[in-house]
């Protein structure tokens, strides 16, 4: 089976956001079959433990596909207000963009649509145990 190296751009905040990923801090081998439809990909690794009932743990690296589109119900990392970078599921309503965290402790953000940019949407995840 054929796999390809992505760049993994640093963590990204499944918890509290953290400011803006840019720069890659390693590169980890995924599979081929995971890297579906066009477009660059990247991986991040998870920081903390808003997304732990989607099964995205502390620690795991997601893989995501950059695209700045996104359905309800995707997980996707998120911009926030152009300085804030966060893991969470997208829910549109109107004009207002929800961003859900998959764990009780953490409370939906709910903002306004110009304040939210979708940098890219969750394909994979990789664990190490």
């Amino acid at each position: 089976m054929a796999t390809s190296t992505l760049p993994v751009m640093g963590r990204i905040a499944a918890g509290t956001p953290i400011e803006a990923i840019s720069e890659v801090s390693s590169h980890v081998a995924v599979p081929g079959t995971m890297l579906s439809g066009n477009g660059h990909h990247y991986a991040l690794e998870v920081k903390g433990d808003s997304m732990i009932d989607a099964g995205i743990n502390d620690g795991d690296v997601v893989v995501i596909r950059e695209t700045s589109v996104a359905d309800n119900g995707d997980i996707v990392v998120a911009l926030v207000e152009d300085s804030e970078a966060t893991l969470k599921r997208f829910k549109r309503s109107g004009t207002s963009i929800a961003l859900e965290a998959a764990n009780p402790a953490y409370e939906t953000r709910v903002l306004p649509a110009d304040k939210v940019k979708v940098q890219g949407r969750l394909i994979g995840l990789i664990r190490t145990y």
